[in-house]
């Protein structure tokens, strides 16, 4: 080798220590930069993977704290009131942090400035915010989670001593917070599409069930029938217990049941209690309402975990409850469960009502055809002895001009007449009651008096049927009432006294108390059964057949209606076959 050898490699060996070590640097550089990158490239392979915004906060947490280098960290969404809350869900220690951490300091700055926070040691952070606690660490960053301009939260990051934060760091933290962001983005989006898709699929799942329901409810006219239907399909749809509880005179009773006793026996005490204190109110219904408490749990058996209470009510009138339970603990019936239910009763409640209207028109078509029978044989039978009256006086009338008129002929058309007049009169005043035209004119006089008068009326037609007619009416009874009107009432009752009496003696009396005057008649006839005493003061309601006795089933009614104007009663006692006692009471005048 020669001098010129010699001198290059002189000159290669004192020269090249400078690109040596600019060698070195580069090559840590890059080597701490494909580090950066295999760590970030891991930590957006597994974010790439969570669907979940808990599981965004996981992997976010796990491999994104770790890529920063940090030694605990915590994920933090906008809350309510204000607040922030932790994610993932259920995290205590997180949450507690959390309320700490959401009021002045670097996470609440980062958020809405929109800034990242790089805090080297806790004299910064006390520099910047004295007093502030937040995670235990000697270093922080507060990095916001952008999502198209907005901030969807804070990636906050605690290490154990302090630290400096280069701009490949920075620029590495900025980097995963917005692929943090992008992933809770998407989290969001695939938690609210499938629970779309499950509330389509329940909302599909409702509507087939109200379409059952609908069907169920239109293949009949029964209530028992459409209260066991409901509770059918509400069984297992809606719970483990259904009960339709139907609003009688008597109460709430039971139209059908369906499932576990122990699970339904504390709910219906419930739904009773509701029903009594603000369900069945007339007008528009009440929401349903949800049970969650029950303080008496059955010994034995399944006990309810959850249960709704639903009004049936159609046109402002309560109808009945509908309620359902369940005894799976996991189970609590929502808004949308609750809605469901509303709507089963809302409908339940339209077909029973309907059903009543139905069944309703049908009786009063019955009951018109009826009384047209009734009425027709009733004002044949008068015109009818008119008639052969008036051609037994024309037959007399042609014997000679000396031939009279016989008495008792002129006295049976006289009373035919009298009958077809008080016909004319009960159907003018059916109109008039229920119309509510009925107008009193009361004035103050002797009912006994009365009483009198309208019994010696009647002694010819208790001669005629063979009857002893009695009135026992001394002294003067004054009150104040309407003639006319208390006397149509004395009429039909001794009337009907003398029809159904048998031939047995008929007594009116009257007699008075320190408040009300009262009228008896009494007969020893046919009687009349216990089951029927109430029910022949209805309209149209007989105690006997229209064969054997006449009459439209009109009078008694009337008679009720009359002396309830007068603020009155009227009752009765009977026994079969024993007769009859007929009571009305009616107020005396004020001294």
């Amino acid at each position: 080798m020669d001098w010129r050898d010699g001198f290059t490699a002189s000159q290669r060996a004192g020269g090249t220590a400078p690109s040596l070590e600019a060698e070195r640097s580069a090559r840590a550089d890059a080597e701490a930069s494909a580090a950066r990158m295999e760590r970030l490239q891991s930590v957006t392979a597994a974010l790439s993977r969570a669907r979940t915004p808990d599981e965004v906060a996981e992997v976010t947490l796990g491999r994104g704290v770790s890529a920063l280098g940090g030694a605990r960290g915590l994920l933090l969404v906008p809350g309510a009131g204000g607040g922030m809350d932790v994610l993932p869900s259920g995290d205590g220690v997180g949450a507690a942090a959390a309320a700490r951490l959401g009021g002045p300091g670097p996470v609440r700055d980062a958020f809405h400035s929109r800034t990242p926070m790089f805090l080297e040691d806790r004299a910064s952070l006390a520099a910047l915010y004295p007093g502030h606690d937040g995670l235990a660490g000697e270093a922080f960053i507060a990095l916001p989670l952008p999502s198209q301009g907005l901030p969807l939260g804070v990636l906050y990051v605690a290490y154990d001593a302090p630290r400096a934060f280069p701009d490949a760091e920075r620029a590495l933290a900025v980097t995963i917070a917005s692929q943090c962001a992008q992933a809770l983005d998407r989290a969001r989006l695939f938690v609210a599409e499938r629970l779309a898709r499950a509330e389509a699929v329940a909302a599909q799942r409702r509507l087939a069930f109200l379409d059952d329901v609908s069907a169920l409810l239109a293949a009949t006219l029964e209530e028992e029938e459409m209260a066991a239907g409901v509770v059918r399909l509400a069984v297992p749809a809606l719970g483990d217990w259904a009960c339709v509880l139907a609003l009688r005179d008597e109460g709430l009773v039971a139209a059908a049941r369906l499932g576990l006793e122990s699970v339904g026996a504390p709910v219906e005490a419930r739904a009773r209690a509701l029903a009594v204190e603000r369900l069945l109110i007339a007008g528009e219904p009440p929401r349903p309402e949800p049970i969650d408490e029950f303080p008496e749990l059955p010994a034995a058996g399944p006990a309810p975990r959850s249960a709704v209470v639903a009004a049936l009510v159609a046109g402002g009138e309560a109808l009945g409850i509908l309620a359902v339970a369940s005894a799976d603990p996991a189970r609590r019936y929502g808004a949308a469960d609750r809605v469901l239910v509303g709507e089963v009763a809302r409908r339940t409640a339209l077909a029973i009502a309907h059903a009543r209207l139905l069944r309703d028109a049908r009786a009063a078509a019955r009951a018109r055809e009826e009384f047209l029978q009734v009425a027709s044989h009733e004002l044949r039978g008068p015109l009818g002895t008119l008639r052969l009256g008036v051609q037994l006086l024309l037959r007399d009338q042609r014997g000679g001009p000396a031939t009279k008129p016989s008495e008792p002929r002129l006295r049976m058309i006289g009373r035919q007449a009298d009958r077809l007049v008080r016909l004319a009169d009960a159907l003018l005043d059916v109109s008039r009651i229920t119309a509510g035209r009925l107008v009193l004119a009361r004035e103050e006089a002797d009912l006994a008096a009365l009483v009198r008068e309208v019994a010696g009326r009647y002694t010819e037609e208790a001669s005629d049927a063979g009857c002893a007619l009695t009135c026992d009416a001394p002294g003067p009874v004054r009150c104040p009432f309407d003639a006319a009107r208390i006397e149509q009432v004395l009429s039909n009752l001794v009337s009907n006294a003398l029809k159904y009496g048998q031939g047995k003696p008929v007594h009116v009396s009257i007699a008075a108390s320190s408040a009300s005057a009262r009228v008896t008649v009494a007969d020893r006839g046919i009687g009349i059964a216990p089951a029927d005493q109430e029910r022949i003061f209805g309209r149209f309601e007989r105690a006997v057949s229209g064969r054997h006795y006449s009459g439209l089933g009109l009078g008694l009614w009337i008679v009720q209606q009359i002396v309830a104007a007068h603020g009155g009663s009227i009752g009765v006692e009977s026994t079969p076959g024993q007769g009859s006692s007929f009571t009305v009471e009616l107020p005396l005048a004020a001294d």
